[in-house]
């Protein structure tokens, strides 16, 4: 196996001896064309700036609820896009005096295309950004760089800003809609507990109490009341005994009775003195059925006219009959009176009974129409102060988002004036051409000797010829001796 790497190493060592001059001037020609190049290649200037973009309320524990995260990892694409955007580069350009407002649109697109290409953006770490500027003409680099990273950081913090600026804007919507809603609902509920003060569900209990006592005072009073009308019948029918008007009714019946025997004597039944006693005897006996039966319903007018004829009764009538029909009178006035008052008060306490009874009825839809209407206020209650609570943050939020806005970003590389040009050093190029012109010289030289087909070693002729070879015979020229 020694023998066999032997051999291969001298086939390549003598393939190389053989295209040496190959490969020298490969390794002579590539340095040389290096050093052309480097020394005809544009030069190059660069500069950087590198912005720490921190969020300090994140070292804070009692704000880190508060403070809003750049996240720029994720949106380190965007940024990137937003960098090289027409809307950045075309106000740089324009404040640069690249451009105009009036400038040929083709120009405007060259400019900010050239703009875009020379700027790139890299994320150091998680927290800071290098905004890189290359240029072939150092002139004005810095004051460029700047006025990009200006612009580049309002646009940064633009969607922070307006995001906190919106979100108050729009709770404070949401709480003003929320607070009339809220007012809204609580005024039903206070309507609804007014339209229904004597059936709210705290007072079913009272409700119920008085419900029954009510009810135990109907009965009382319808008791009382019949005891009261029994005993005005009694001295509705004591009364006519006594009655002045019947009294009189009744002797002028006598009177006609005894008239008439005397007419019937001295006349017959046709007579007519005998038919008008008739006739007057029928009236006033018609009339003391009618007033007999008055009696039950006598009013307050019959009441005064019966004081008048008491009144007015001549004293040879009987004092005692003026007597007891004035206590007669006065006992059924009041029995009267006692009716009267408690009929009114049973009708008072039947109505009170009737609508005690209508707000027990209507408990349960009343408790129904308040459970939902306390159910809505709930919801809207809860609604209105999480909105609250959420505006609040977002105040909070927004004044912390300005109160470290000057500290938000900070600038740890400033943008410099390159004092010369960042293209590689001409030993640099020198190297790479001798390398270069090796591996050239190396690759020239093996594919030579893959594409020679001379046959110059013994191995190698015995393949092809299937004879052992038992010498070589150098090459013999004219003049050899």
């Amino acid at each position: 196996m020694n023998e066999s790497l032997m051999l291969n190493l001298h086939a390549i060592l003598a393939g190389a001896w053989r295209r040496r001059y190959l490969m020298a001037s490969c390794m002579l020609i590539m340095p040389l064309l290096a050093i052309v190049v480097g020394m005809l290649s544009p030069r190059t200037w660069q500069t950087h700036t590198s912005v720490l973009v921190q969020e300090t309320s994140k070292l804070n524990p009692f704000l880190e609820d508060l403070s809003v995260s750049s996240n720029l990892e994720a949106r380190y694409a965007g940024l990137n896009a937003l960098l090289h955007s027409r809307h950045v580069l075309a106000n740089v350009a324009q404040e640069l005096g690249m451009i105009k407002a009036d400038s040929d649109p083709a120009w405007r697109e060259q400019v900010i295309a050239e703009l875009a290409a020379s700027l790139s953006l890299q994320l150091l770490g998680k927290d800071m950004l290098q905004l890189v500027y290359r240029s072939k003409n150092p002139d004005n680099m810095a004051s460029t760089l700047k006025l990009v990273r200006q612009h580049f950081l309002d646009q940064l913090l633009a969607p922070e800003q307006s995001s906190l600026a919106s979100s108050e804007q729009f709770l404070e919507q949401q709480l003003d809609e929320r607070r009339r809603d809220l007012q809204s609902v609580e005024q039903s509920l206070a309507d609804y507990k007014k339209q229904h003060a004597a059936e709210l569900p705290s007072l079913l209990g009272s409700n119920v109490t008085s419900l029954r006592r009510l009810k135990e005072e109907v009965a009382d009073k319808r008791t009382q009341l019949a005891g009261a009308l029994a005993a005005k019948d009694s001295q509705q029918s004591r009364l006519a005994q006594v009655n002045p008007v019947i009294g009189r009714l009744e002797e002028q019946i006598v009177t006609i009775t005894s008239d008439l025997a005397l007419l019937r004597a001295r006349y017959t039944e046709e007579h007519s003195a005998v038919q008008a006693a008739l006739r007057k005897l029928s009236r006033l006996e018609e009339e003391r059925g009618a007033q007999i039966k008055q009696l039950s319903g006598i009013s307050s007018q019959d009441l005064d006219q019966l004081w008048r004829l008491a009144s007015g009764s001549e004293q040879e009538q009987g004092g005692e009959r003026r007597t007891l029909l004035i206590s007669q009178l006065e006992a059924l006035q009041i029995a009267n009176n006692r009716v009267v008052q408690l009929q009114k008060e049973l009708i008072d306490q039947e109505k009170s009974l009737l609508e005690i009874e209508g707000q027990v009825t209507n408990y349960a839809e009343v408790e129904r129409g308040m459970a939902e209407l306390e159910r809505e206020l709930a919801s809207k209650r809860t609604l209105y102060e999480e909105l609250q609570l959420r505006f609040e943050k977002a105040r909070v939020a927004g004044a912390l988002g300005r109160f470290e806005q000057p500290e938000r970003i900070k600038i740890i590389d400033e943008a410099f004036q390159p004092l010369k040009p960042s293209n590689l050093p001409l030993f640099a190029f020198v190297l790479a051409g001798v390398v270069a012109g090796i591996a050239l010289g190396v690759g020239l030289a093996i594919i030579s000797e893959l594409m020679d087909s001379s046959v110059r070693r013994r191995d190698r002729l015995e393949a092809l010829l299937d004879v052992p070879v038992i010498s070589r015979i150098p090459c013999v020229t004219e003049g050899t001796p």
